[in-house]
């Protein structure tokens, strides 16, 4: 398992690197929900209790820096967890395309839920489905790198390697 601090601390600099690729004047459909890959990553490799608390910590932390309600993005998050979770027993994360369509699709999912919880009364129009669309695009393009880091924080100890001094010889 990942350290938990370790993967906030990811979580943090996404935010940070989406904030600053927003003020560096790229488009708004065209970044990527780089906190969404985390909670995609979660699913897959942390099924506990504390990958769901982990997956909330990760929206509140999003729900913090967009400055508008505290708690859409953190129950946007831990449903696409819970979903994902139900789900990653089934589908093979190792696969680079499968990984990019998980991506996309709980990107999506997961702004339609912030949508639904955050602007119930607002009519939704063309230009935030194109955004949708757009930052799902963005999400599966970088999760493939964000994925194998993330794969790399999460080292499990290693099996220990049988050496000829360490085995026990019956002879």
């Amino acid at each position: 398992m990942m350290n938990r601090g370790v993967l906030i601390g990811l979580v943090l600099l996404c935010v940070t690197v989406q904030g600053l690729l927003r003020h560096f004047g790229l488009p708004p459909w065209g970044i990527p929900q780089s906190v969404v890959v985390c909670v995609v990553f979660l699913a897959f490799y942390d099924r506990t209790g504390l990958g769901a608390l982990t997956a909330f910590i990760a929206g509140l932390v999003l729900d913090l820096s967009s400055a508008t309600l505290l708690g859409p993005w953190a129950g946007a998050c831990v449903a696409a967890f819970a979903a994902l979770a139900f789900l990653s027993q089934r589908l093979f994360i190792e696969s680079t395309a499968v990984a990019m369509m998980v991506t996309a699709m709980t990107a999506v999912v997961v702004a339609c839920v912030y949508i639904l919880l955050a602007l119930k009364y607002q009519a939704i129009s063309g230009a935030d489905i194109t955004m949708l669309v757009g930052q799902a695009i963005s999400s599966a393009l970088i999760a493939p790198l964000l994925i194998g880091v993330m794969k790399r924080l999460n080292k499990r100890p290693a099996v220990v390697p049988l050496r000829r001094g360490s085995v026990t010889s019956t002879v």
